[in-house]
């Protein structure tokens, strides 16, 4: 034993002229950084496919981190506000909104009738019978997509929105609900600067929170969910406007409805600020206004970043009857405003 303790100087000796001997970003990283899991190092082995045959991926909610700080809330809303009306007579409903966007996202189609309208049942703890039409990653378009950084890190470059839903339905208790996705790329073998630099390159990061501020990586927010991520309310009109003053291409651009409402908040008539978003005549009449203003643009106009009207789905008139869709009484935005008063109730 004495031996030993003798000789315990000499090694914290040799340790400290090796340490001398590394890059000093090396050296602090190895001081502080924690030796990586089991999970961590899956995800950092993690091989990518091909848009024919993505390779697919199970995580949970509250592994993923935003590439975005701001959603749409209104659009969460209106999901929100969707599941909370047919849970109060689910047995009337055949596939329930939330059963059906879950099979969606994991690439199975819709839910199966029948199999999910049991009161009570969250995504966590399904009914029994739960069945999707297809099995998990037979629908790759609909699926969401990751890409897999530092450390072994998930960060969601698509559906921010659908999953931050999922994350607050049923009461918040969804935040380890297992979810599939498409991992597009494996950068986990860059530092922390050259991935963000890689990021911003390959335009798989918006840094712009919902004042349309600049922001830097290290402010975007660690989880998705609505207690998370900001609001940007011209986010929401846009998602409103598909199908009735733009459609998304095909191969749309990372981040297609940002470029949207960085260009609709530049414009005096569509000041958010001065509508009141509570009143269903006067947000449908926002709406309308915002696809008017998409379908004037002529194909080749610039609308933001360097994308022209036509990269970004522009239509040639309104749709009309998407429209009157939208603002019926159980359209889209009545869900939303009606889920929004009942926040103010609480």
């Amino acid at each position: 034993m004495n031996r030993i303790l003798s000789r315990i100087p000499a090694l914290l000796l040799a340790l400290a002229c090796l340490a001398a001997f590394l890059p000093p970003a090396l050296a602090r990283d190895a001081a502080v950084a924690p030796a990586l899991s089991a999970r961590q190092q899956a995800l950092m082995a993690t091989v990518t496919g091909s848009a024919a045959h993505p390779r697919i991926l199970q995580v949970r909610l509250d592994e993923l981190h935003p590439t975005q700080p701001a959603i749409g809330y209104d659009q969460v809303y209106y999901k929100l506000g969707r599941y909370a009306a047919e849970e109060k007579h689910i047995a009337d409903i055949a596939k329930p909104k939330k059963f059906a966007d879950l099979c969606e996202a994991n690439g199975q189609g819709d839910v199966l009738p029948g199999t999910a309208n049991v009161a009570g049942a969250t995504l966590t703890t399904p009914p029994p019978g739960y069945r999707c039409k297809a099995a998990v990653g037979s629908r790759p378009d609909d699926m969401k997509t990751v890409v897999i950084g530092p450390r072994g890190t998930v960060y969601l470059t698509d559906g921010h929105h659908t999953f931050s839903t999922l994350w607050d339905a049923d009461g918040g208790r969804n935040h380890q609900l297992k979810v599939w996705v498409k991992v597009s790329d494996n950068f986990s073998a860059l530092g922390e600067a050259a991935f963000w630099t890689r990021m911003r390159a390959e335009n798989k990061v918006w840094l712009k929170n919902g004042r349309n501020q600049a922001i830097t990586p290290q402010q975007l927010p660690s989880a998705i969910g609505l207690a998370s991520l900001g609001d940007d309310p011209y986010r929401s009109l846009v998602y409103f406007t598909r199908e009735i003053g733009y459609q998304p291409p095909d191969q749309a651009t990372e981040f297609l409805e940002f470029y949207w409402a960085d260009w609709l908040r530049r414009k005096p008539a569509l000041d958010l600020a001065r509508v009141d978003l509570l009143d269903p005549a006067a947000y449908a009449s926002t709406i309308l206004l915002a696809a008017q203003a998409m379908v004037a643009l002529q194909p080749a106009e610039p609308v933001s970043g360097g994308k022209r009207a036509a990269d970004l789905g522009a239509l040639r008139e309104i749709d009309h009857a998407a429209f009157d869709e939208l603002t019926e009484d159980k359209g889209k935005l009545g869900y939303a405003i009606d889920y929004r008063k009942s926040l103010l109730r609480q």
